[in-house]
Formats: C-alpha cells, structure tokens, sequence
C-alpha cells in the first residue's frame, strides 16, 4: 500500500520528511494518539523521541491540557520517587509540607517519561503498578490516589538487552512494548535530509537577524554521505552554526564541521594503511586526524563514529570502546550540549 500524509487523520507538519520509513512511523502515531494505553518510543539519541511524543499528545484526547516533561536519568535516584509520585508531610526529614508529583501534575494530560531505560530498577515495579492501576500513593502516604494521565515513554538503549542484563524488569518491559514505535536513525532515511536541513535554515532565519537563502548542493552532497551519530538533533546544530559562519548568503563546505567535511569510509588499521601506501616501506605511524586536533575532539570523534557502526547501540558501542556504560551516557549528554 502506496504511503501517503494524505491518509493520516492528524496534523504532523512539525515531522519533516517524506520517506517510506518515516511515513510509517507517522502512520503509527496516528493510530497510537487515540488509544489510552502507554506508548514506547525508541530510537537513537537526536532521533526525534520528543517530537513524536508531543505529536502523539497534540492527537490524543489529553491534549488540551500540558504535557509534562520528565528525563529519568536526569534526577538523582534518591529522589525520583518523590518526583514521580510526591510526598506526605512528615514522610521524611525535611518534609515540612506536603509535595505534589508529576503523576499528579500531569492528570488529565501527559506524562512523558524520557529515557525509561535509565529508571532505578527498586522504582520499576511501583511504576508498573500505576500504568495496571491508574493510582499512585505518595510517599509516606496510605491513600490511593486515582490518577487520569497519558504515559508516554522514550529510550534510546536496547530495552531487551536491558532486560536480560537484570537492568530493566521484563514485566514493564512487556507493558510498555505493546504500543512501540521505533524511530528510525537519520542515515536509514537520507532522503529526508535536504527537506530537513532547509527546515531548520528556515527556523535559524526566523529566529535571528542573518537570512541565509540557501544550502550549496556540494553540502547536500557531504550531509548525504555522512554518518549522522547524532542524527536529527546533530543536523540542527550543525545547520545553526553553518548560518553564523555563512557570509555570502550561502552555506558552504567550509561552514561546516571538519569531520562532516572528511570523507566517510571505513579507514584501514594503521599499519595496513602504511602498506597500502608502500608495501617496502618501514612502518611508520598515520594519524587519521589533523595536526592540532585537540584529545578532546578525538575522544568525541571515535566515540560518535563507534557509537555509529553499532547502529546507536549503548551497549556495544561501551563495550567496544572499554569504557563502562554510565560513562558512556555522561559523554554523549555532555556533546548535546
């Protein structure tokens, strides 16, 4: 069946593309947006998660009121619980007054719970009960509070490998699964990359007083062969630097990232290069990066390349890099910033 904007009920301008992988998922969020269960939405880091849940929170029967925002990884875990489902007064040294969660926040509207997979695992089976539920009690509390609220959730790691690793329980993950939609990397819908590339230089236009006209087809070229660690999110930051660099009303290679610049291939090991070069020579080594790169910017590079060839994989892209994976997570939330 031919996939078209045409056939879909809602209005989803802010999801630019036009690819057969994109349309299907624009598809899904229109048959998700109506139901009143738990969607998971999973796809790499800068994959768009955000925008999809708020698309779905536009279309659903919740959507005249907030959608409330709440990164799972970004609160300490000693706290999280108080976040989510508040607190009693006296429940705790210091809690001179009663406290208001974001499940409570959010009734009638949505919850949106970015990075699931990051969820302390003593929260996980007290989170399950309210989705079978529909109640929360407050901590220190005794009172079940019945709570109306669209869960939304987002991650960006392997929730079944979370699973079998005793990371993530299996019977949230059974719960949250039923509605999936997994987001495709931006390198497996290059199509869509002219169309959004322009959106976000009309976006950068309007928000300031530079009007950059257009994008140099040899940069279209460079987007077109690149690797897109970052995706959706990496494009706009580039896009948004490019327009402060450009002078000539244009962007152009040189208004680029060195590493968006660089020819993507896979580079041969060192010394297989230096015999590739010249088989009678002495090894001798190739630096696959500049003179005067910065550690900083080489730690950056190979950890987005290997983060990359593992398709968004946290946990193979640790692992291949020998680091843990906490620390994994802290790098790439440090390069979004």
């Amino acid at each position: 069946m031919l996939l078209s904007r045409k056939k879909l009920h809602g209005n989803y301008n802010d999801l630019i593309g036009e690819s057969t992988v994109h349309l299907k998922v624009l598809k899904r969020i229109d048959k998700f947006a109506k139901s009143d269960k738990v969607v998971l939405i999973s796809g790499e880091t800068g994959a768009g998660k955000e925008l999809v849940a708020r698309a779905l929170h536009a279309e659903n029967p919740y959507a005249m009121h907030p959608m409330v925002v709440v990164n799972c990884a970004g609160i300490a875990e000693h706290l999280i619980e108080n976040e989510l489902f508040g607190h009693e007064r006296g429940a705790f040294t210091g809690a001179d007054r009663q406290h208001i969660g974001l499940f409570e926040t959010a009734s009638r509207g949505t919850l949106f719970l970015d990075e699931i997979g990051e969820l302390p695992l003593v929260l996980q089976p007290k989170l399950l009960r309210v989705l079978q539920e529909n109640e929360i009690r407050r901590v220190g509390g005794t009172e079940q509070i019945p709570v109306s609220v669209c869960v939304l959730t987002a991650t960006n790691i392997d929730l079944t490998e979370a699973v079998e690793a005793g990371r993530f329980r299996r019977d949230l993950y059974e719960r949250l699964k039923s509605l999936h939609i997994q987001l495709p990397a931006l390198r497996e819908r290059r199509e869509d990359i002219p169309a959004l590339a322009k959106h976000f230089l009309a976006k950068e236009n309007n928000a300031s007083s530079r009007k950059v006209a257009d994008i140099n087809p040899e940069v279209l070229s460079l987007f077109d062969a690149y690797s897109w660690p970052g995706n959706i999110r990496e494009l706009e930051g580039i896009i948004s630097r490019a327009v402060l660099l450009a002078e000539d009303g244009e962007i152009l290679p040189h208004h680029l990232p060195q590493d968006v610049r660089m020819l993507q291939t896979d580079p041969l090991p060192l010394a297989d290069a230096t015999a590739a070069a010249n088989p009678n020579a002495p090894e001798y080594l190739v630096l696959p990066f500049p003179i005067g790169t910065t550690l900083k910017e080489i730690e950056k590079s190979a950890i987005l390349t290997t983060l990359a060839r593992e398709n968004g994989n946290q946990s193979k892209t640790a692992k291949s890099l020998g680091i843990d994976r906490r620390t994994l997570h802290n790098k790439l939330r440090d390069y979004k910033a």
